[in-house]
Formats: C-alpha cells, sequence, structure tokens
C-alpha cells in the first residue's frame, strides 16, 4: 500500500494531489460539526470527530487524503488553514474549502473526508 502526496507550494497546509495505490479501503466520512466559539475551535472539533470515525475502522488522520471544507465566511480562512496544517502535520490531504450561506445548529465550518486504509 502506498500513499504518494505532492506538496502544495511552499508552506502550503494541503497536498496539490494524493495519489493511493495496493490493498485497503477506502472510507468516505460524512461532514462533520463541533461546538466552538471561534473557527480555530470547530475547526480543531471537526477533525477530531473524522479521527474519532476512522478509528473503530482501524484508520487515523494519516490516512486522510482529501477533505472538504464548508465555511461560512471565508474572512477567517487563515485561521483555518493553520489549524488544518497543525492537525494533519506532514500527511496533509488534497483539500478544498467552500463559502456557504449557513450550516446546520449556526456552525461556522462543517468539514468531510475521504480515507485510504490499508489492509
Amino acid at each position: 500500500m502506498s500513499i504518494t502526496r505532492v506538496p502544495g507550494r511552499g508552506g502550503a497546509t494541503f497536498s496539490k494531489a494524493v495519489a493511493v495505490s495496493g490493498a485497503g479501503k477506502t472510507v468516505y466520512v460524512s461532514g462533520h460539526l463541533a461546538r466552538g466559539n471561534t473557527l480555530a475551535e470547530q475547526t480543531s472539533g471537526c477533525i477530531d470527530q473524522i479521527e474519532e470515525a476512522l478509528k473503530p475502522v482501524g484508520g487515523s488522520l494519516e490516512h486522510v487524503v482529501r477533505i472538504t471544507a464548508w465555511l461560512t465566511s471565508l474572512d477567517q480562512y487563515a485561521e483555518y488553514n493553520r489549524v488544518r496544517g497543525e492537525r494533519f502535520g506532514k500527511n496533509l490531504p488534497a483539500s478544498a474549502a467552500v463559502q456557504v450561506a449557513g450550516l446546520l445548529q449556526g456552525a461556522l465550518i462543517e468539514i468531510d473526508a475521504v480515507a485510504f486504509i490499508p489492509d
């Protein structure tokens, strides 16, 4: 099994592309919301929930190959970007961010994920 990450430009907190090969399973993680007063708190909480969702199927954040974030405002994108980089470290997923008019429960962000877990 192999996960190859093509880095983004200098200092990017995402990979431009992620290639997966070999035997394993692809896991689609539903969108998650989190409580918190700031975008940073909610981003970290969403990532915590993604990590928890992967544990029962033998995965962790290192197996995440793609995330999509829906944000109610891109004004604080830098905060999201910082937390994403801190939480994923050297295992940066391919990533997309989209501004939306609103989210359930008044959340500032929702994040879903795709992971690949080797057999």
